[in-house]
This record gives structure tokens, C-alpha cells and sequence, in this order.
């Protein structure tokens, strides 16, 4: 695609790192190279050519410099490593993540749900504000058995949140310089990765001091890892630790952000949900075995994802030459598959900007397969079942509590950080159900 100027696209891209890849590729058939400076990038926005990315030609395009950047912060956790380094540690975690722990996921949400509903008194709230808090409480109690305070919590949403907006800078900056030069960017990032490391490690330090009196919770699950896994050393359990803490908070809040709002420009969404969980769940809350009953639930939660996917973007680097759909990519080329754009595409969704929830049911849920929000392939997020229940059981708290409505009518649009998130603060009033 043409790009004027020896800074090509670059301003384009930072500006809007998720629209703009997209509209390119809606003009040019969902495959388009893309330039930043003297970097040249191939964007991807069909599904089939998504699939040979991540799925079946998975070996010639593995994680490269947008993963190893988030190293910067987790280390060398799971999000930042490929090869055996990665493989070891997943096969590692997986037991971390196994279906009988999401009973306890549900518990702890509802938990926190109903904590977070009762301090909703009828002044507006900050949707963003209250999904970040909800969703590092939730981590904290799953992750660690352990509350995190108001303004620790706080502490820890505003300095993740920071340092991933300037990872993002860092992402596509033609200049890095070695995190020990004071820009603000490294300032940023090593102030985010010295916080999450002093809390972290507190109670990192506090188990492996008494390994016989551990709660059965994720970190006590990656710390026995399966039986005939090796010990971690201390530094890669911290980094694992960091990984599971700020990926288990960060999209999840985003996700539940949009979720309040589209609950409240359609309230007849939350009336349908409501009828759907009265006969399946009467008074208590949604637990692991309910979801199949809870078909609308789980579409609402999916269309949220599609139109708002908290990662709109996701980078691999070309191991070797191929050929991608006819175009020659060069190994050392980063490959970035839109998702904003699979999800938008209006040639495989009818309707594509609008809320529909109706489209991921019956014989319509065979779009279903277009669906990225977590990745496709090995690199698929290994935590996503947890992250689709969390927001089932919190989206059914809210909708059964209370009924949520703007409190300003100017439109809310998007912004390209980390993750996908509103471009202004989305202010709700919560009006209790009669």
C-alpha cells in the first residue's frame, strides 16, 4: 500500500493501531504490506490466511519482537517465549487451568460481584474504573487466595495500564533504546515491572517458605507443576507469576468495560438475560455446570468480543520465505493478523458493526468460526474458558442487580493501546431493578 513520506504509515499506525490496519486491508482483500519508517509489516484480515498464520504454518511464523517487547515487563514468561522454553512452560501451567478449578473461578466472582454491586448507591460510576477493580480482585483471589486492597489495586491497575500503553509506543517506535536509558517510556516500564515484582514476590517468597501449608490455588499449581516436572527456579516462577497477574486483569477488564456499556445502550438485552437465567438459576449464581443452560449468556459475552476484542492485534515474524495468499513474505517480515478486522469484516459478518448477539445462536452460530478473541493455535490463550466464565458471572450479577444507564449521550469510540479500550470514560448510573 502506499505510504508518503520516509515515515510511511507510522503516524497512521500509532494513531490507530487498530482501525487503521483494518480499513487497509477492507480496501485491499485482507492482505496488505504495510510500511513504518524502513520497517515493512504484512497485515492479515481473512480468516483462511489467519489460520495458516497460527495454526497450520504455526512453525514459520512464531512470537518475534512485539512479544519479545512484553518481555520487558513479565520477563520470560509464557506470553514472551517460543520454542522449547514456551512449550516446557506450557505444558507446565496447563494443569493450572484444568475444568475443576472453574468452580472455585465462579465462587470468587460472585464473590466480588456482589462486594462491587452493594458500594453501587446511585452515583455514576467509572465503567473502566469498576471493571479493572472487579478484575484484579478476581485475579488476586484465584490467583493468589489473597484480597487486594482498594488502593493497592488501584496502584497496580493504573501502573500495568500505563506501561502497556507504552509498550504499545514501544511497539512500533523506529528506536529502542536499552531499557537503562531514563526515557519515559523505560521509565515507565521498569516503574510497572519493580511494582509487580515487589508484590508478586512477597507472596511468591511466602510459599515456597512454607511449601506444606500452600491454599490450592494457581500459584500453588505452578509451583508443583506436574509430577514429573522439575522445580522452577525463583526468577522464573516470579516471571510466570507476572504473566498470569497482568494478562488475567488487563483484557478481562477491557472486556468487561465494553459489556457495561452495550448493556446499557440495550436494555433489552438485559431484560433477555435476565428471563434466560430465572428458570435455569432462581436466586443463585451461575456455576460451570450452568453455562450450556445459559446459551444467551455466553452470546452476549461473545458478540461483546467480537465487536470490542480486548487484542485487536496480533504480531508474529516470518521465520523463513513464504507465500502468504500470493504475496511473497520475506523471513525477518512481522505478520500482524488484524482480529479487529476478521471481527468487522462485513464479507463474513451481516450487519458487522452492529450489537447482535442473536448471530451466535442456532444454525447462526456457525460464525462462530471466525471468532478470534483468544488466538487460534497452540498460542491460544490458555486461560480463556476462565475469562469466558468470569464474564458470564459477572455480566448475570449486574443484569440481575440493577439496570446501567449512560449518563452522557456523546458517542464513545476507541482507542488502540494494549488492549482495545474506550477513547473517553464511559460514566453509568446503576439504577436498582424494582
Amino acid at each position: 500500500m502506499p505510504g508518503g513520506g520516509l515515515l510511511g504509515h507510522l503516524a497512521a499506525m500509532a494513531a490507530a493501531p487498530h482501525s487503521f490496519p483494518a480499513a487497509a486491508l477492507q480496501a485491499h482483500g485482507g492482505l496488505v504490506g504495510i510500511r513504518l519508517g524502513p520497517r515493512r509489516i504484512v497485515a492479515v484480515g481473512r480468516p483462511d490466511l489467519a489460520r495458516e498464520v497460527l495454526v497450520t504454518r504455526a512453525d514459520r511464523y512464531p512470537r518475534g519482537r512485539i512479544n519479545r517487547n512484553l518481555g520487558a515487563v513479565i520477563g520470560d514468561g509464557l506470553l514472551a517465549t517460543e520454542g522449547e522454553v514456551w512449550r516446557a512452560r506450557r505444558r507446565r501451567m496447563q494443569p493450572s487451568f484444568r475444568a475443576d478449578r472453574l468452580g472455585t473461578l465462579a465462587t470468587t466472582t460472585d464473590a466480588v460481584m456482589r462486594e462491587t454491586l452493594a458500594g453501587w448507591t446511585g452515583a455514576p460510576i467509572d465503567a473502566a474504573e469498576q471493571a479493572g477493580r472487579i478484575a484484579i480482585r478476581v485475579i488476586g483471589g484465584v490467583l493468589l487466595s489473597q484480597r487486594i486492597g482498594e488502593g493497592q489495586g488501584s496502584a497496580f491497575v493504573a501502573a500495568v495500564q500505563d506501561c502497556l500503553a507504552q509498550l504499545m509506543r514501544r511497539n512500533w517506535s523506529l528506536l529502542r533504546w536499552p531499557l537503562w536509558v531514563p526515557v519515559p517510556v523505560n521509565r515507565a516500564v521498569n516503574a510497572t515491572r519493580r511494582t509487580l515484582e515487589a508484590f508478586l514476590g512477597e507472596a511468591l517468597d511466602r510459599r515456597l517458605a512454607a511449601p506444606d501449608a500452600q491454599p490450592d490455588d494457581l500459584l500453588t499449581a505452578l509451583i508443583r507443576g506436574r509430577p514429573d516436572d522439575p522445580p522452577l527456579p525463583r526468577q522464573a516462577l516470579l516471571n510466570e507469576l507476572k504473566t498470569l497477574f497482568a494478562a488475567g486483569f488487563e483484557t478481562t477488564a477491557t472486556a468487561l468495560t465494553w459489556l457495561m456499556y452495550l448493556l446499557a445502550l440495550h436494555p433489552q438485552v438485559a431484560q433477555a438475560l435476565r428471563d434466560e437465567a430465572a428458570p435455569v438459576l432462581g436466586d443463585r449464581a451461575p456455576g460451570p455446570a450452568d453455562l450450556p443452560r445459559l446459551p444467551y449468556a455466553a452470546a452476549v459475552v461473545e458478540e461483546a468480543m467480537r465487536l470490542f476484542p480486548p487484542v485487536y492485534n496480533m504480531g508474529r515474524d516470518c521465520a523463513a520465505d513464504d507465500d502468504l495468499g500470493g504475496f511473497r513474505i520475506r523471513a525477518g517480515t512481522t505478520v500482524v493478523v488484524s482480529i479487529f478486522a476478521i471481527h468487522r469484516s462485513p464479507d463474513l459478518w451481516e450487519v458487522p458493526e452492529a450489537f447482535r448477539p442473536d448471530r451466535f445462536l442456532g444454525a447462526a452460530a456457525a460464525d462462530r468460526r471466525n471468532l478470534l478473541p483468544y488466538a487460534w493455535g497452540r498460542h491460544q490463550c490458555i486461560g480463556n474458558h476462565f475469562a469466558d466464565l468470569e464474564l458470564v458471572v459477572a455480566l448475570l450479577a449486574m443484569v440481575r442487580h440493577c439496570r446501567l444507564e449512560l449518563t452522557e449521550e456523546a458517542p464513545v469510540g476507541m482507542r488502540g493501546r494494549t488492549t482495545l479500550a474506550p477513547d473517553r470514560p464511559i460514566r453509568l448510573k446503576a439504577v436498582p431493578l424494582a
